[in-house]
């Protein structure tokens, strides 16, 4: 059967293949039978050929003239943006977004501009019983008497600041503008008494918009740059922290008699190891200059009170920074230790020196003066003396971060050389030593130190600072104790905090504290952070 199936396939194939052929034969037959017809035929096909390849050329070159003139409208297009990136546009898209504020800037970062701000509102409760009564009682409470005591609380927004910060024309070319909206809020007017003994403000103090930094600067190199304007004295770390990265609502009290706080002035500052060792040399109009102007350019022997930048007597200062362990960086993203990673050990030494001299006397060439505070006597308490002659100021600070814990401490000291003449000036010599005619000099020095804990990482943390105010030769001494917590919302942007601090003896007068000089006091705050 198989044999028979095979043959029937053999013959199958030839049949296929002879039928195939007949076909081709009869397909040609025409061409055999009439060459005539044959050419005519051939003719036509021909011609349809020549056609087609007519058509598909005329479209090739279409095409072709299509491609250049794709590539002319490239040419052109590309040297608009060339032209426009020289001018600062926005031709491939402005990058916006946010990194430590909102900010727009132009695909070759050329221009810049960063939006940022904060709020912090705060409720207080202060208790304040007056240390001294009658001659020497201080003047917040001259007319209290017999009734040395008095507590008040209320709410009240500590900072409202918005800043504009970027760079302009060259990412080397860098500026910053910031005010407060609630202005002079750190007690400078706070003054006089009322009939209860309570402190009072001769002039406003909130609800106004002032400047607290205006600079513009030039980056030559990591090592070398320069800023022009009012911005923060590099001296002491605890004034160089950012107000929304303190642990506590307050820098250290220690801190205050010898910050000199914001000037107008000059700075040569940079890394002489990147983010490791960092340096920053200053001269300026003098401590807390940043929002005086002179009145009248006229006014060189004025008798009036003192408002101008102009004289003679500069402030100069001096600041280092070294990170023993990680970075400066690390220092300066905030006392607390809200790392994500935190298994490393980091710390920071800093250390900075001033100088300024100034005379008090209204008759000189119109100035603002420094005012000591904090100046401890045997007899009086505390007093504050108005600088007249040279002080000499000096503070070396540490900190560290380690897996949730943080130490913050600092040492301060100043030697003030008391002018006991101004007979250049007046008819008559001046005692003006703050203590005794035959004092002409002494010396100030505060130390505090400062501990945290995250007891739940990144979120709450514990607190506890200590520190004191001295004098030469006086055995008052001033001294605060404080314990915090803080919730962090999210982190230093958004936090609750709470802080209460306890003084046998406040050695001044801060309104932004709650603090009145010469009483034993007691201050609770409340505080709602919100930073963007």
């Amino acid at each position: 059967m198989e044999k028979v199936m095979t043959l029937v396939s053999h013959w199958s194939k030839r049949a296929a293949v002879a039928a195939s052929l007949l076909t081709l034969i009869g397909g040609t037959s025409a061409w055999a039978a009439g060459p005539a017809e044959g050419n005519a035929d051939l003719t036509n096909e021909l011609q349809a050929l020549r056609t087609r390849i007519q058509q598909l050329e005329a479209k090739e070159n279409e095409n072709w003239l299509t491609e250049e003139r794709a590539n002319q409208i490239k040419s052109i297009v590309q040297e608009v943006i060339a032209d426009s990136k020289t001018r600062g546009t926005f031709a491939d898209g402005p990058d916006i977004g946010y990194k430590d504020g909102f900010y727009i800037q132009t695909a070759d970062k050329n221009f810049k501009l960063v939006i940022g701000g904060f709020v912090q509102f705060r409720y207080t409760y202060a208790y304040q019983h007056a240390s001294a009564t009658g001659a020497n009682a201080t003047t917040p409470f001259a007319s209290i008497g017999t009734n040395n005591q008095q507590n008040a609380n209320g709410f009240d927004i500590r900072r409202a600041r918005v800043n504009f910060s970027g760079n302009a024309f060259s990412p080397d070319i860098f500026f910053k503008l910031e005010g407060d909206f609630y202005g002079a809020s750190n007690g400078s007017n706070l003054t006089g008494a009322s009939a209860n003994g309570a402190a009072v403000q001769t002039t406003s103090a909130s609800g106004n918009f002032s400047v607290t930094d205006a600079y513009i600067g030039y980056v030559w190199s990591d090592q070398i740059k320069v800023r022009a304007g009012a911005f923060k004295a590099p001296f002491t770390k605890a004034e160089l922290m950012s107000d929304t990265k303190l642990a506590f609502m307050e820098r250290p009290e220690e801190n205050t008699p010898f910050d000199a706080q914001r000037s107008i002035g000059l700075s040569l500052f940079g890394d002489i190891q990147k983010d490791t060792l960092g340096y920053e040399v200053n001269v300026n109009n003098g401590s807390n200059s940043n929002y005086l102007r002179r009145a009248d350019t006229n006014n060189t022997f004025g008798t009036g009170t003192p408002s101008s930048n102009y004289d003679n007597r500069l402030a100069f200062y001096g600041r280092v920074n070294w990170a023993g362990a990680g970075k400066i960086s690390d220092i300066f993203a905030g006392e607390s230790d809200l790392r994500k990673d935190n298994r490393d050990f980091v710390w920071m030494l800093g250390a900075a020196g001033g100088y300024e001299s100034q005379n008090s006397d209204n008759a000189a060439f119109s100035q603002a003066t420094t005012t000591v505070n904090g100046i401890s006597s045997s007899t009086n308490g505390f007093t504050n003396y108005v600088l007249n002659g040279d002080v000499f100021k000096g503070t070396v600070d540490w900190s560290g971060k380690w897996q949730g814990w943080s130490v913050n401490t600092a040492a301060y000291f100043q030697q003030v050389n008391a002018n006991h003449k101004v007979a250049d000036y007046t008819t008559s010599a001046t005692t003006l030593a703050p203590f005794d005619t035959d004092k002409g000099s002494f010396f100030q020095h505060g130390y505090y130190g400062q501990i945290g804990y995250m007891i739940v990482p990144q979120k709450f943390e514990v607190l506890g600072r200590a520190g004191a105010i001295l004098t030469e030769g006086n055995p008052s001494i001033g001294d605060y104790y404080t314990l915090g917590a803080n919730y962090y919302l999210f982190g230093n942007n958004a936090r609750l905090a709470a802080d209460v601090t306890y003084s046998p003896e406040a050695a001044y007068t801060d309104a932004g504290d709650a603090s009145i000089q010469n009483t034993h006091e007691v201050i609770l705050k409340l505080q709602l952070q919100l930073a963007f």
